[in-house]
């Protein structure tokens, strides 16, 4: 019996779901390019399968039989028609923030079985973690999943961590006047935390803010800050840092005329 030969029970249902939405396409094409007034379609399937069913890695895990392996159990499946409105109000939300760490990012302090854990009871991201810890749930999801509420924390804690990914400049537009301050943009992650803005710096100098959010900031920096180490810190002794040298985009100083004076 071979891991290979199993196949998850999701990926199976998932497989019979595909084919069953290609026939109704079919269906729809057919209808639709022949003016039928009228036709057929399937309202329920039953089937009957002959399994071996397993457990394996905290997944349920089929495995088909074969003619000489009468002791095999009977899978009763039952397909019966859903409609979107229904799916939408009956499946799991998944996040839809590209930017949203999922819960697998914690796979340096969780393991697979906890990570899988976590899912079943519906944390399936970081941000939903962090939610859960602030509204006081963490205790519960701990005695749920049986981790220690402090290991969770700690995990928490370093994906919560914040990260600088680029600093790039912000292009001007052409009727920008010539004195107008130039702007950084830094990206990143777990750049804001709980709100409050964080401390920048570049080159050992605080950096004005001009406009921040989770996943990026807006710096104004001095003439003198366009190359350097960028430091944010979040909370206190929560600090991120990067090299960059933008050099060739700072400004060029406007010279100052010089009045001649009267002889």
């Amino acid at each position: 019996m071979t891991m290979e030969a199993a196949l998850p029970l999701e990926n199976f249902i998932q497989a019979v779901q595909s084919q069953l939405d290609k026939a109704q396409t079919a269906m729809a094409v057919k209808a639709r390019n022949l003016n039928l007034p009228m036709t057929f379609a399937i309202k329920d399937i039953n089937l009957d399968l002959r399994a071996h069913v397993e457990f394996s890695q905290g997944e349920i895990r089929i495995r088909p039989a074969t003619a000489n392996e009468p002791d095999a159990s009977v899978f009763h499946l039952v397909f019966t028609a859903i409609t979107r409105p229904m799916i939408e109000e009956n499946a799991v939300a998944f996040t839809d923030d590209p930017d949203d760490q999922a819960i697998d990012e914690l796979e340096d302090d969780l393991t697979d079985e906890e990570r899988r854990k976590l899912e079943w009871v519906g944390v399936r991201t970081v941000r939903k973690l962090r939610e859960m810890d602030k509204e006081g749930s963490s205790r519960v999801v701990g005695r749920v999943t049986n981790l220690p509420v402090s290991r969770l924390r700690r995990a928490l804690e370093r994906a919560s961590a914040p990260l600088v990914n680029q600093v790039v400049p912000v292009s001007t537009a052409p009727d920008d006047p010539p004195d107008f301050r130039k702007i950084l943009r830094v990206r990143g992650r777990n750049l804001v935390r709980d709100g409050v803005l964080p401390r920048v710096s570049i080159a050992g100098q605080p950096a004005s803010i001009v406009k921040s959010s989770e996943h990026e900031l807006l710096i104004a920096p001095d003439a003198n800050q366009w190359a350097g180490i960028l430091q944010v810190e979040t909370a206190p002794e929560v600090v991120t840092s990067m090299s960059f040298d933008l050099t060739p985009h700072a400004p060029v100083p406007i010279p100052v005329p010089v009045m001649e004076g009267a002889t």
